[in-house]
């Protein structure tokens, strides 16, 4: 009993300094791709070696634009436009289940649905962007308090692969940033916008530790 208490103390005494870390004043501008040459960016580049993730053109457009199949290289695995998911989330493992999730909040709208999930006894998981986690720091505490799952759904809600290696780590770590500093928590999986992926995008986002989920 006493190693319970004591693990349930040391859990909320780092929730609670999680939240007191907690300065909306140190993330970038609002839904916007963050720059890559800020100190804590380049602190965050310089852990991890982008040097053998592959390479393949920054796609353009919002949603990407696709060019002929046939001038794609296979290799790619670009969702949009050849529609592979290589080893992305797409399903529950087992048969009968499934997930429900969320993307894009937390908004102002969010708590009304926190009531309704509460009101069926139903957890979800909330794909978050940075952008609204740094507006709406105590309904994202809300979701993590009340047992729900909270995963990354990047900072701006950009096509991934229309940025650059640089910018997609700045994308998820300022969300992993801001996520941790409210909750404590380190997530652990991320859902691309709009499923905009390719075997580019994977690379740097496994660089990351982290596991992806699509649909």
């Amino acid at each position: 009993m006493k190693t319970v208490l004591s693990t349930i103390t040391i859990t909320l005494m780092a929730a609670a300094t999680a939240s007191a870390a907690f300065n909306a004043a140190e993330f970038p501008p609002l839904n916007a791709v963050p720059p890559i040459t800020t100190p804590q960016v380049q602190e965050w580049l310089k852990a991890i070696n982008l040097a053998d993730v592959p390479v393949f053109p920054q796609n353009k457009g919002n949603p990407p634009v696709c060019p002929p199949a046939a001038t794609l290289p296979a290799n790619q695995c670009w969702r949009s436009c050849q529609s592979c998911r290589a080893d992305d989330i797409v399903t529950c493992p087992t048969p009968g289940v499934w997930g429900l999730t969320f993307d894009d909040g937390p908004t102002t709208f969010t708590p009304q649905l926190l009531t309704t999930l509460k009101e069926n006894k139903v957890k979800a998981t909330f794909f978050v962007m940075g952008t609204n986690v740094v507006q709406n720091p105590t309904i994202l505490k809300q979701e993590f308090d009340e047992g729900h799952h909270i995963a990354s759904h990047t900072w701006s809600h950009q096509p991934l692969t229309t940025l650059s290696n640089e910018q997609i780590v700045a994308e998820l770590k300022w969300t992993e940033k801001a996520v941790f500093d409210i909750t404590g928590m380190q997530m652990k999986y991320v859902r691309p916008p709009y499923g905009d992926i390719d075997n580019r995008v994977r690379a740097v986002i496994k660089k990351l530790g982290y596991i992806i989920v699509d649909w």
